[in-house]
């Protein structure tokens, strides 16, 4: 099977994002190749989630929340958010950061 370069995926997705009325920006560009993609979602009612794709034992990609919220379902406080993606970059400054302002939390590589 043939994968996607992370930049070819992560264009997708922010068009994807735009094409659903999703405020969808990069903040940071990674390797084009095979780079690392987060994603920090604002549902801007003061809950935020910063999600890592990661592979299951299957070989399938899926999304899994990086920092527990208080109710365990990954949403959390800003402040939580860009703690630990500050922490993420100093660990893999290859990683692509993508932000999304969304009032319904989506995450626009669902839409793919």
């Amino acid at each position: 099977m043939t994968r996607l370069k992370t930049d070819m995926l992560v264009g997708a997705a922010i068009r994807c994002a735009g094409n659903e009325l999703i405020d969808c920006v990069m903040l940071r560009r990674g390797n084009s190749d095979a780079g690392a993609i987060l994603v920090h979602i604002d549902a801007l009612d003061g809950r935020h989630r910063l999600l890592a794709r990661v592979l299951d034992f299957d070989g399938n990609y899926g999304w899994r929340p990086v920092v527990a919220g208080p109710d365990g379902d990954g949403w959390t406080e800003r402040g939580a958010v860009e703690t630990r993606l500050a922490r993420e970059m100093e660990i893999d400054p290859d990683a692509y950061v993508l932000e999304i302002q969304d009032r319904q939390g989506r995450n626009p590589f669902d839409l793919l």
